[in-house]
């Protein structure tokens, strides 16, 4: 279901483009930022315990996002199907998709939950010194609880993004973030009657948090409104047909997400911690600090995903094209500021987050090599963002655990031992190396253009019953107006 584009690629304002994806990026932004800022509270909080918590906060909490992402990428991509359909004017195939992920997430998160008898065997065998064991045991074997509630939310996050009402993510995202800090105060310090927990009290106000941001999503997308404009309430029947077409797209992104961020793991629990305790807690710093940078651009990429893949629902991939430059500009232009700030005020931001002298140094050091490459990562995550738009998610994924597992977590370890005079800097220049390449290779990528010959949702199109000459009733929500 396809038609030609009326407005050639010469003809299609790039400044309207801009302002059309800066309008649904905006609450995307606000909702990544509050991802951000719950896993900062977290940092922050925990770090006020002594620098062995704030050496165990990241990797475990890592780990935790690591084991969901087995099902949040897959669940993501709904974005892509309620996208596609909103532009085809098929908008209860955009409820049906997201089903599909509430299933998965229940699925999934009975499969994944007991890993939990796990995690004390694993962290024996990570080796790192006792006291930080310890913590990252007590947050890893609660926050485990918060695989299905967060597979949830990644789904309805998507069909709220992708059929372009991405207020209601910000909303639940704010209610969930504001919960979680209070219950930090509250179950970390011991505070308003609550037992004294530590670490294990930050896991468990997080896991609070995402079933509060679950349960406010589930509401909406089950209310009056969204029935009545995407048949929320009749699309609940299970689809293997639709889980399948989910799943085989993301299914990549989901193994993307999974190895990407074990990458990180590794190089945050092996890689760095050879390197010593200070080494260890301004990696966490420097973490945090890039999550400021990169969240509010992949913001920018959620709402391109949409209007890419809205584009290609419309058949005007034209307007796909000047959409992803639009939105390589916005981010190239914020993530670049940030990278200055980090590399002219980063003495200033380790002191912000610690007083330790060495983890202040190592965290210098993380901060100029963060400064060099943000801006290849500003192009990595436009052109992934569009990619994954027009359902092209099987060879960036290739590419992107290739890169990681290759450069950065391989030439990391070749590197340290071929120079150690090196130090911190050896693992951090091969992470730069790793993230523009990136870059580089998913713009060229997208330049190709074979994302043109993909057709998800063909498959999908209601089609008459044979021999029938009358045109199908309509219902409510094909006269209803796209944004």
């Amino acid at each position: 279901m396809t038609r030609p584009d009326s407005a050639s690629h010469a003809t299609i304002s790039l400044r309207a483009e801009g302002r059309r994806i800066l309008r649904l990026a905006l609450p995307n932004i606000g909702t990544t930022v509050t991802r951000v800022l719950m896993g900062f509270i977290d940092f922050a909080m925990v770090s006020w315990l002594g620098t062995d918590a704030q050496a165990a906060i990241s990797p475990a909490s890592f780990l935790v996002f690591m084991a969901g992402c087995i099902g949040s990428g897959a669940a993501y991509c709904v974005t892509t199907f309620a996208a596609q359909a909103l532009g085809r004017g098929e908008r209860p195939e955009a409820a049906r998709f997201a089903w599909q992920a509430v299933y998965l997430a229940a699925v999934l998160g009975a499969v994944l939950t007991p890993l939990i008898v796990f995690v004390p065997a694993f962290y024996g065998w990570v080796g790192h010194p006792a006291a930080v064991r310890d913590a990252e045991i007590d947050y890893t074997r609660i926050a485990l609880w918060s695989i299905a509630p967060s597979i949830l939310v990644f789904g309805l996050d998507g069909f709220f993004n992708g059929v372009q009402r991405a207020g209601v993510s910000l909303a639940a995202a704010i209610i969930g973030l504001i919960s979680n800090a209070l219950l930090n105060y509250a179950l970390i310090f011991g505070h308003w009657g609550c037992p004294r927990m530590g670490v294990a009290g930050a896991a468990l106000a997080t896991v609070i948090g995402w079933c509060v941001r679950g349960a406010y999503l589930f509401v909406f997308f089950l209310s009056p409104k969204f029935h009545e404009s995407f048949a929320t309430r009749t699309g609940w029947r299970p689809s293997l047909r639709r889980l399948i077409q989910l799943i085989a797209i993301g299914l990549p992104t989901s193994l993307q997400w999974l190895l990407d961020l074990a990458a990180w793991v590794v190089f945050m629990t092996f890689i760095i911690a050879a390197y010593g305790t200070p080494a260890m807690a301004a990696t966490n710093l420097g973490v945090q600090y890039m999550h400021v940078s990169f969240m509010p651009a992949v913001g920018i990429g959620m709402a391109l995903t949409s209007l890419v893949g809205h584009a290609i629902g419309e058949g005007r991939p034209e307007r796909a094209l000047v959409r992803a430059r639009a939105a390589t500009l916005m981010c190239t232009a914020y993530m670049g500021s940030v990278g200055l700030i980090f590399w002219l005020a980063r003495s200033q931001l380790t002191q912000l987050l610690s007083s330790d002298p060495a983890v202040i140094q190592a965290g210098c050091i993380v901060l100029i090599w963060s400064a060099v490459f943000q801006v290849f990562d500003a192009v990595g995550i436009t052109y992934s963002s569009a990619l994954r738009g027009a359902g092209d998610t099987r060879w960036p994924a290739f590419i992107v655990v290739t890169y990681a597992w290759v450069i950065f977590i391989g030439g990391g370890v070749v590197l340290g031992r071929m120079l150690p005079g090196l130090g911190l800097q050896a693992p951090w220049l091969m992470c730069t190396l790793y993230v523009i390449l990136i870059g580089v290779t998913l713009w060229w990528r997208w330049r190709r253009g074979g994302w043109r010959n993909i057709r998800l949702m063909d498959a999908m199109a209601v089609v008459p019953a044979s021999g029938s000459s009358a045109s199908p009733t309509p219902h409510r929500w094909e006269s209803m107006r796209v944004e």
